[in-house]
């Protein structure tokens, strides 16, 4: 499973959407990283910049498998995240899924907050979706198309530098990829 840095909490939510603190300067050592765009360290456990290497991609291409009644959001999302140069696809009869959409419902435990999380691993990794919790069409559409752009080898962006989709909170995330995140998409894939 995922360390809680990927997740989305409905904590998180409410604290995005009050006038709680402002947030802590992104660690300012992972500046330097070349290249690639620095990832807000607080909420990537430890991962310092976007990384090819811890994604669901495969060979430019990354296959999905739809086992979401979601279909809406992975539609939002798939739609979202499909700037040309790496191809998302539905899996078919002649490939196996990079990750695969799906679905749970829980409060319990780890559960209690989430919102949903991507869970890398060997084999086919998994974007979990928390119908508990994703209450709202545009939460359901934010998360998955979040938690997508994880698969895809993003980390969380500290929200209060410039727009974007990978905010760490929910309240503080943009419905899609903004200028930024596309830059950031060019920047890891071209």
């Amino acid at each position: 499973m995922k360390p809680l840095s990927t997740v989305l909490t409905i904590t998180s939510l409410v604290a995005g959407l009050t006038a709680a603190a402002p947030p802590p300067a992104p660690d300012a050592s992972v500046q330097a990283a070349a290249g690639y765009a620095a990832c807000w360290t607080k909420y990537s456990g430890g991962q310092a910049t976007d990384s090819r290497g811890n994604s669901s991609v495969d060979a430019g291409e990354l296959t999905y498998d739809d086992a979401t009644s979601l279909d809406q959001a992975l539609l939002h999302a798939v739609q979202s995240w499909s700037l040309g140069t790496v191809r998302i696809r539905k899996d078919d009869a002649t490939s196996y899924a990079d990750v695969e959409f799906k679905d749970t419902n829980r409060t319990d435990g780890q559960w209690r907050d989430l919102y949903g999380y991507w869970e890398h691993g060997p084999g086919t990794d998994v974007i979990w979706l928390n119908l508990a919790n994703l209450t709202t069409d545009e939460a359901r559409r934010k998360t998955a198309a979040h938690e997508l752009g994880h698969a895809l080898g993003f980390c969380h962006k500290d929200p209060s530098g410039y727009p974007t989709l990978m905010a760490p909170h929910t309240g503080d995330m943009a419905s899609a990829p903004t200028a930024r995140d596309k830059k950031n998409y060019t920047l890891l894939w071209g």
